[in-house]
Protein backbone atom coordinates (compact mmCIF):
# COMPACT_ATOMS: atom_id res chain seq x y z
CA UNK A 1 0.00 0.00 0.00
CA UNK A 2 1.48 3.73 -1.16
CA UNK A 3 1.84 6.51 1.56
CA UNK A 4 1.47 9.95 1.15
CA UNK A 5 2.87 12.12 3.46
CA UNK A 6 2.63 16.13 3.22
CA UNK A 7 5.50 18.41 5.10
CA UNK A 8 5.14 22.22 5.43
CA UNK A 9 8.35 23.67 3.50
CA UNK A 10 10.68 25.90 5.61
CA UNK A 11 13.69 28.27 4.48
CA UNK A 12 16.71 25.97 4.01
CA UNK A 13 14.80 22.51 3.57
CA UNK A 14 16.28 20.83 0.61
CA UNK A 15 12.87 19.72 -0.77
CA UNK A 16 12.78 23.72 -1.82
CA UNK A 17 14.94 23.17 -4.40
CA UNK A 18 12.52 20.18 -5.80
CA UNK A 19 9.77 22.66 -5.95
CA UNK A 20 11.66 25.64 -7.52
CA UNK A 21 12.19 23.25 -10.37
CA UNK A 22 8.75 21.59 -10.72
CA UNK A 23 7.42 25.08 -10.90
CA UNK A 24 9.88 27.00 -13.59
CA UNK A 25 9.84 23.85 -15.16
CA UNK A 26 5.89 23.55 -15.30
CA UNK A 27 4.66 27.18 -14.73
CA UNK A 28 5.57 29.69 -17.99
CA UNK A 29 3.27 32.43 -16.56
CA UNK A 30 6.63 32.57 -13.97
CA UNK A 31 9.19 33.34 -16.48
CA UNK A 32 11.51 32.24 -14.03
CA UNK A 33 14.60 29.87 -14.08
CA UNK A 34 15.16 27.52 -11.42
CA UNK A 35 17.47 29.49 -9.16
CA UNK A 36 14.62 32.83 -9.55
CA UNK A 37 11.99 30.33 -7.90
CA UNK A 38 14.35 29.53 -5.08
CA UNK A 39 15.25 32.41 -4.09
CA UNK A 40 11.09 32.92 -4.51
CA UNK A 41 9.83 30.61 -2.62
CA UNK A 42 12.44 30.83 0.39
CA UNK A 43 11.36 33.97 0.71
CA UNK A 44 8.01 32.79 0.62
CA UNK A 45 8.24 30.83 3.21
CA UNK A 46 10.15 32.98 5.46
CA UNK A 47 6.88 34.74 5.90
CA UNK A 48 4.27 32.22 6.71
CA UNK A 49 1.93 34.18 8.13
CA UNK A 50 -1.37 33.40 5.93
CA UNK A 51 0.34 31.15 3.27
CA UNK A 52 2.49 28.23 3.24
CA UNK A 53 4.05 25.94 0.91
CA UNK A 54 3.68 21.98 1.00
CA UNK A 55 5.11 19.28 -0.81
CA UNK A 56 3.71 15.62 -1.07
CA UNK A 57 5.87 13.04 -0.77
CA UNK A 58 4.99 9.73 -2.01
CA UNK A 59 6.55 6.37 -0.86
CA UNK A 60 9.25 8.67 0.21
CA UNK A 61 9.66 10.24 -3.38
CA UNK A 62 9.08 14.08 -3.50
CA UNK A 63 5.51 13.61 -5.63
CA UNK A 64 3.90 17.56 -5.49
CA UNK A 65 3.65 20.72 -4.39
CA UNK A 66 1.00 23.57 -3.52
CA UNK A 67 1.04 26.82 -1.90
CA UNK A 68 -1.46 28.70 -0.10
CA UNK A 69 -1.23 32.38 -1.29
CA UNK A 70 -2.98 35.01 -0.19
CA UNK A 71 -3.58 36.11 -4.18
CA UNK A 72 -3.06 34.99 -7.64
CA UNK A 73 -0.35 35.35 -9.49
CA UNK A 74 -2.08 38.09 -11.36
CA UNK A 75 -5.24 39.22 -9.38
CA UNK A 76 -7.86 39.31 -10.85
CA UNK A 77 -10.43 38.51 -8.01
CA UNK A 78 -11.00 40.19 -4.45
CA UNK A 79 -10.22 37.29 -2.02
CA UNK A 80 -7.89 35.81 -0.36
CA UNK A 81 -6.24 33.18 0.37
CA UNK A 82 -5.96 31.01 -3.00
CA UNK A 83 -4.54 27.44 -3.48
CA UNK A 84 -1.67 28.25 -6.37
CA UNK A 85 0.44 26.35 -7.85
CA UNK A 86 -0.72 22.91 -7.43
CA UNK A 87 1.64 20.22 -8.83
CA UNK A 88 2.17 16.70 -9.22
CA UNK A 89 5.59 15.15 -10.55
CA UNK A 90 3.95 13.08 -13.59
CA UNK A 91 5.58 9.17 -12.22
CA UNK A 92 2.91 10.16 -8.58
CA UNK A 93 -0.36 11.14 -10.82
CA UNK A 94 -3.38 9.12 -10.24
CA UNK A 95 -2.25 8.43 -7.21
CA UNK A 96 -4.10 10.74 -4.97
CA UNK A 97 -1.27 13.02 -4.44
CA UNK A 98 -2.95 16.17 -6.17
CA UNK A 99 -6.26 15.23 -3.82
CA UNK A 100 -3.90 15.20 -0.54
CA UNK A 101 -2.21 18.55 -1.21
CA UNK A 102 -5.93 20.01 -2.05
CA UNK A 103 -7.01 18.75 1.59
CA UNK A 104 -3.81 19.67 3.08
CA UNK A 105 -4.42 23.20 1.55
CA UNK A 106 -7.83 23.39 2.56
CA UNK A 107 -6.80 22.35 6.24
CA UNK A 108 -4.17 25.13 6.23
CA UNK A 109 -6.65 27.69 5.23
CA UNK A 110 -8.96 26.52 8.09
CA UNK A 111 -6.61 26.65 10.83
CA UNK A 112 -5.70 30.51 9.46
CA UNK A 113 -8.67 31.32 10.64
CA UNK A 114 -10.28 32.23 7.68
CA UNK A 115 -13.48 30.62 5.55
CA UNK A 116 -11.60 28.38 3.78
CA UNK A 117 -9.71 29.17 0.44
CA UNK A 118 -9.88 30.09 -3.33
CA UNK A 119 -8.88 28.26 -6.63
CA UNK A 120 -10.02 28.53 -10.33
CA UNK A 121 -12.82 25.92 -11.19
CA UNK A 122 -10.18 24.69 -13.66
CA UNK A 123 -7.96 23.82 -10.92
CA UNK A 124 -10.80 22.02 -8.58
CA UNK A 125 -11.86 19.84 -12.25
CA UNK A 126 -7.71 19.14 -12.68
CA UNK A 127 -7.55 17.57 -9.00
CA UNK A 128 -10.47 15.87 -9.65
CA UNK A 129 -9.88 13.93 -12.96
CA UNK A 130 -5.86 13.78 -12.53
CA UNK A 131 -5.09 16.43 -15.16
CA UNK A 132 -1.75 15.94 -16.24
CA UNK A 133 -1.05 19.42 -17.51
CA UNK A 134 0.04 22.57 -15.97
CA UNK A 135 -2.47 25.33 -14.71
CA UNK A 136 -2.66 28.53 -16.38
CA UNK A 137 -3.83 31.99 -15.10
CA UNK A 138 -7.71 32.48 -14.65
CA UNK A 139 -9.01 35.03 -17.32
CA UNK A 140 -10.60 37.92 -15.99
CA UNK A 141 -14.52 37.43 -15.09
CA UNK A 142 -13.86 33.69 -14.45
CA UNK A 143 -15.54 33.20 -10.76
CA UNK A 144 -13.51 31.58 -8.11
CA UNK A 145 -14.61 28.67 -6.57
CA UNK A 146 -14.10 27.79 -2.75
CA UNK A 147 -11.40 25.05 -2.37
Amino acid sequence: MSTIRIIVLAPGMNELEVCARWRAETFSVLNASAADELASLQAFVAEPTDQVALMAMHDGQPAGTALLARSEIAPVHDVTPWLAGLYVAPAHRRHGVGAALVRAIEDQASSAATAGCFSTPRTRRATISGWDGASSIAPAGTAPTRC
